[in-house]
């Protein structure tokens, strides 16, 4: 049982030093929500709606992001904006069917994945309630996650390769870039 405020995920080690942030609670009024992104360090991530509805969009990982209003050193557009001006390009019959988004009404009490690497933007229809958890996998872009971990978490890529390397992991261990700089 993990104490009010615990920062650990239920084993019986705590961290000395911490993670890049993983884990939120999401509280957003009607007309809120999460403009078009990717989630930071091709990490997969769930999110369980505690009270009220949210609307995604989540586009295939090799959709034009410029097509899409993903433009790089552009600020993101906020969610109740994009949808007024992008939603019914992707939606009609000319928007190609290999970038078609997934529509996802998500509703109390369920939960939505959004795997690595994948756009998405989330509209919340009411005010909305919920948990949210990003995580990495084996399964997925390992080796693409990585480079991504040293390049913006550089501090915490040292850690990870040990940790790696101490639980035995060295096919993981040995995917990070920074092995070769002589960590």
């Amino acid at each position: 049982e993990l104490e009010c405020g615990s920062d650990t995920d239920g084993d019986e080690t705590t961290e000395e030093e911490p993670r890049p942030p993983y884990r939120w609670i999401l509280i957003g009024p009607e007309r809120s929500g999460t403009g078009l992104h990717v989630d930071p360090l091709w990490t997969n991530a769930w999110v369980t709606v505690l009270q009220g509805r949210k609307r995604w969009l989540l586009f295939p990982p090799h959709t034009p992001h410029e097509s899409i209003g993903m433009i790089e050193g552009q600020t993101q557009i906020p969610s109740s904006i994009w949808f007024a001006d992008y939603y019914e390009k992707v939606t009609s019959t000319s928007w190609p069917a290999e970038y078609k988004p997934i529509e996802i009404l998500q509703c109390h009490g369920e939960t939505v994945f959004v795997p690595a690497g994948w756009p998405h933007l989330v509209l919340n229809l009411e005010l909305t309630v919920a948990v949210t958890h990003n995580y990495a996998s084996e399964f997925g872009p390992f080796k693409r996650m990585c480079e991504d971990v040293v390049e913006e978490e550089p501090e915490f890529a040292v850690r990870w390769y040990a940790g790696l390397k101490k639980n035995g992991r060295d096919d993981l261990a040995s995917c990070l870039p920074y092995t070769k700089k002589g960590c």
